[in-house]
């Protein structure tokens, strides 16, 4: 994941705003940036509540996407909630900036991380901010330190 850097320049004759992207390419990073904000309803996805109803949810609000019971279920600040589609399919509508595989059946948002513990041989515990914990995959373990450096500088 490339690192972004916003900047702003005013341009006092400009009535509407511009955005232009600048890169080595246009990748899937790129692209997956673009189409966010082009269309700002992206970050958000469309879940059924206990009672069936269904909810809009922001990004922003999800902690953990999990497969549970053959049943995705997005456990957010203000509950629980299912949604009809497969993990990889939600991966890829999410902004892969903030979310993150950690095993084969669940995806975390790395803003809801309040810590890693990576102090028990060879497994990762992660503790949410909702108190939650979860356990990374050994599959995944490198994945995640490699993300964590790209976006910290540390480890």
């Amino acid at each position: 994941m490339k690192k972004v850097h916003v900047t702003f320049q005013p341009d006092p004759a400009a009535e509407d705003i511009s955005i232009v992207f600048s890169a080595s390419k246009r990748d899937a990073d790129v692209e997956a940036l673009m189409s966010r904000i082009a269309d700002p309803l992206s970050g958000t996805v469309t879940v059924t509540d206990p009672r069936g109803a269904l909810v809009i949810l922001s990004e922003d609000d999800i902690i953990t996407i999990s497969v549970n019971s053959k049943k995705l279920r997005v456990t957010a600040e203000d509950g629980e909630y299912e949604m009809k589609t497969s993990l990889q399919e939600i991966e890829s509508a999410l902004n892969p900036l903030l979310f993150l595989r950690i095993s084969r059946y669940e995806i975390i948002n790395l803003a809801k991380v309040k810590r890693f513990d990576f102090s028990i041989s060879g497994q990762l515990r992660i503790e949410m901010v909702n108190n939650t914990q979860t356990w990374a995959s050994r599959r995944y373990i490198s994945v995640i330190r490699n993300r964590l450096k790209q976006r910290s500088g540390i480890l």
